[in-house]
């Protein structure tokens, strides 16, 4: 898998060979006023993706959700589906702080998303799904 966003508040890493992403937040975006990069970060990771793609979001080291970030969490939501996401398996603190958001989010769009509080379960989950993860980004 190839780093292709490094941020203070996130990671996210393309697998072109298996047409899969990974994102990673971090504690960091919990207490963000701004990130001006999210989105084009984003556009350009998804015009490397086929649709059919899948996406791991490992949410687990954040301190709870943003609620300022909100307009850019269902823009890149919008932007998921339009690109044509398959799944999507999320990976979430054992304090469930940020799953309600996820699940509004997800049901406002008709997501296929899922919900785990282990990344390694998360990882079998979407290699059942034909898109086999490399594990160890966790920076």
């Amino acid at each position: 898998m190839q780093l292709v966003a490094y941020r203070p508040e996130y990671r996210i890493y393309l697998g072109l060979l298996h047409n899969h992403v990974v994102y990673e937040r971090r504690a960091e975006q919990t207490l963000a006023q701004d990130m001006p990069y999210f989105l084009a970060d984003w556009q350009r990771v998804l015009q490397q993706l086929r649709p059919g793609f899948t996406m791991l979001c490992d949410v687990s080291r954040t301190l709870g959700p943003n609620v300022r970030l909100l307009p850019l969490y269902v823009t890149l939501r919008e932007l998921l589906k339009a690109a044509g996401l398959a799944a999507m398996a999320e990976v979430h603190p054992f304090s469930l702080t940020m799953q309600p958001l996820s699940r509004a989010l997800g049901e406002r769009l008709a997501l296929p998303v899922f919900r785990f509080t282990d990344r390694a379960e998360a990882e079998r989950f979407l290699q059942e799904h034909n898109a086999p993860v490399t594990s160890g980004f966790v920076a």
